[in-house]
């Protein structure tokens, strides 16, 4: 009797750690998901924005046409807005890759036509895309890797050398100032810790209901709450300055 009772109890935790392991297996492959995802569109941005720095025929019948930058403008307001307002809808085939599609569209445009018309410039915006895939490829390295549950520490530590190895690069390869790569670095490593917190917060169900399938509006859902939270950091600083004006009169 004692004999088929701790056979039974053995099965049952064999069952319960399979159970386990497939819960986290599958929290896994929706982290690696969503990381991919975010790399496929800021990839897309970055060779946009390397051909808009060669100055080609296409791009620059391209930027020569503000109103698109306008029409890609409100494109990229629309799709917040529906991820914001309308996440039901926006989780719904084919509603997530037109959003995706729409969203990396109107950011690589406002790249290209960025770089274009400011090519003094070109150089910052090709180290913020640089040190933004360097974040993602970290990111994703480290879920490859990544033999327990994923934390913030280690993707951290992952975030850092990775910045640390491309700041040398672009120091040597782009001459940019030391000051701005310091300031640029630091705010890309917050990007990306912005993102892993993100991205676990989703994983968790603590932040946005999305289901296990829902990576490719968890990926632009991370990067929405990003452009939010600058958007909050902006009006506070505002609000700020202002009071700042109205004592000083």
């Amino acid at each position: 009797m004692d004999y088929e009772q701790n056979n039974y109890q053995a099965f049952e935790i064999e069952i319960v750690d399979t159970e386990q392991e497939r819960i986290e297996n599958a929290r896994l492959s929706f982290i690696r998901k969503v990381f991919l995802i975010i790399l496929l569109q800021i990839g897309f941005t970055f060779m946009t924005t390397i051909a808009a720095y060669s100055q080609n025929t296409i791009i620059e019948y391209l930027s020569y046409r503000p109103f698109l930058f306008w029409i890609f403008i409100v494109i990229l307001i629309l799709v917040i807005f529906l991820l914001m307002s309308f996440q039901k809808l926006a989780k719904q085939y084919p509603y997530n890759y037109i959003c995706y599609s729409c969203f990396t569209l109107s950011i690589s445009y406002i790249f290209i036509y960025s770089t274009y018309h400011y090519p003094k410039y070109s150089n910052h915006l090709i180290a913020l895309i640089t040190l933004q895939i360097g974040v993602i490829i970290s990111l994703l390295s480290y879920s490859y890797f990544a033999t327990e549950e994923i934390n913030q520490n280690k993707g951290l530590i992952y975030i850092v050398i990775t910045i640390t190895s491309l700041f040398i690069l672009l120091f040597l390869y782009l001459r940019l100032s030391l000051i701005f790569l310091f300031i640029l670095s630091f705010l890309i490593i917050l990007y990306g810790l912005h993102i892993l917190i993100d991205t676990l917060l989703i994983v968790n169900g603590e932040k946005h209901e999305l289901d296990i399938d829902d990576y490719i509006i968890a990926a632009l859902m991370t990067q929405v709450d990003i452009i939010g939270l600058i958007s909050i950091l902006y009006q506070k600083i505002l609000s700020q300055i202002t009071k700042i004006q109205i004592n000083s009169n």
